[in-house]
């Protein structure tokens, strides 16, 4: 006899939660983020909340199996920020391996996009960005969670951070059956495939993010030596304004002493870029690169396959296009996320139109909105290739609309499930 699973779609605004309740009273959560300026229907609170009560339901004990958080983005990882998780049980945590602690490749990567996105934070004022812009930049630099708390004592900087979120995942949870996370992959195997020692028979196969850290610092904007002096010199303009020497005179360092000396040329040069730096290509470029760090897995259980690639992009994309065993993986596919809430280069047409099987379900966490970084996200074009390839979706937005057939929305259209055989 065939068993099923439901796969629940929160309706979280701009950001994705999703909880698959298998068989065997057992439970995977895969993200649990949102905007705290979305319209979805929950806060995180709420969230966390709904969660735990919908896997207790399920399995008859405050427990979930497994905890995925495919990357570090806010509209992913918010909601772990509230205490409504250490009542709650879980058996493991599987998070990129970026997020290693101990891995002196992720530290440094961090420092130096965190670096980078500083400058960026500091440099803001000095853009005179229209009302539109601000939040736009607001918004990403948010949603990348730069602690910028020690640019101003203020509560609403200090929200920013998202290293409560992350101290969840990495030490939180009322009961750990493995302490520390599984830092995915966890070789340099292409795909990596492993059975899970909590939840028999699944097989998880690793597609995302690369192993290798040159692979993902291609995309760090820090790399970009150039801009990155650039807005230090927008930085250093705003600061010398506002913030007063911190010592006397006699504890300064004479800048003849300071370090190397630009040429003038160099500084000119630098000062033309600070003065034509584009402030939200800046921080679309933070946002690009943690995308690059985005887990991407199939989930093989029993006979569904569930293709999670969280919001990974095209560099990733290609990587997996390009490699058959990958591919073969894709065309197996029985369920679809939609990456990215549906944007232009997180799912390619080619995956459309020639990698996955026709007639699966899918699911589109997104919000419309405006702003560049918003507009057109979903894109209208990805929706009618699904269509057209007979793709059915459900868009976490749309809840409280007629849906294609198997997909059921909660009363207050809070969530969408859809049953797969398995």
């Amino acid at each position: 006899m065939s068993s099923t699973m439901t796969i629940r779609m929160y309706n979280v605004g701009f950001g994705d939660s999703f909880l698959l309740l298998l068989p065997g009273k057992k439970t995977i959560l895969v993200d649990a983020g949102f905007h705290s300026q979305g319209k979805g229907a929950f806060t995180g609170n709420d969230l966390a909340k709904q969660i735990a009560a919908d896997a207790e339901a399920h399995s008859g004990e405050p427990r979930i199996d497994v905890v995925i958080a495919t990357h570090r983005h806010q509209d992913h990882v918010f909601a772990f920020n509230s205490a409504e998780w250490k009542k709650l049980d879980i058996g493991e945590v599987w998070m990129p391996w970026v997020e290693d602690r101990d891995n002196p490749d992720a530290t440094k990567l961090w420092k130096k996009q965190q670096g980078f996105a500083m400058r960026l934070a500091e440099a803001a004022p000095s853009f005179g960005l229209s009302p539109e812009d601000n939040a736009e930049l607001d918004f990403l630099l948010w949603n990348a969670g730069i602690d910028i708390t020690n640019l101003a004592a203020d509560a609403e900087l200090a929200a920013w951070s998202n290293q409560g979120a992350l101290e969840t995942l990495h030490d939180g949870f009322r009961h750990r059956d493995r302490l520390d996370p599984r830092f995915l992959p966890e070789s340099n195997v292409f795909p990596e495939t492993f059975e899970s020692s909590v939840i028999t028979g699944m097989k998880v196969h690793v597609l995302g993010p690369p192993r290798d850290p040159d692979e993902i610092e291609e995309l760090d904007p820090a790399n970009d030596d150039e801009t990155y002096k650039a807005l230090m010199l927008r930085a250093a303009g705003v600061l010398a304004q506002a913030v007063a020497a911190p010592f006397s005179e006699q504890w300064r360092v004479p800048e003849t002493d300071a370090g190397p000396q630009l040429a003038a040329k160099d500084l000119k040069r630098l000062k033309g870029l600070a003065h034509s730096a584009d402030a939200l290509l800046a921080a679309k470029a933070v946002d690009d690169m943690i995308n690059s760090t985005s887990l991407v897995l199939v989930l093989e259980i029993g006979d569904a396959r569930l293709l999670l690639p969280g919001d990974a992009e095209w560099g990733t994309w290609k990587r997996i296009l390009a490699n058959n065993k990958a591919r073969s993986l894709l065309r197996g596919a029985t369920f679809f996320k939609v990456g990215h809430h549906g944007s232009h280069n997180a799912t390619s047409k080619t995956l459309v139109e020639k990698v996955l099987p026709r007639e699966i379900p899918a699911m589109v966490s997104t919000q419309e909105g405006s702003g560049n970084y918003r507009n057109n996200i979903p894109l209208e074009d990805l929706l009618k290739a699904l269509g057209e390839h007979d793709i059915s979706y459900a868009r976490s937005d749309k809840g409280d609309e007629v849906l294609p057939p198997g997909f059921v929305a909660e009363a207050d259209a809070k969530w969408i499930d859809i049953e797969i055989a398995c």
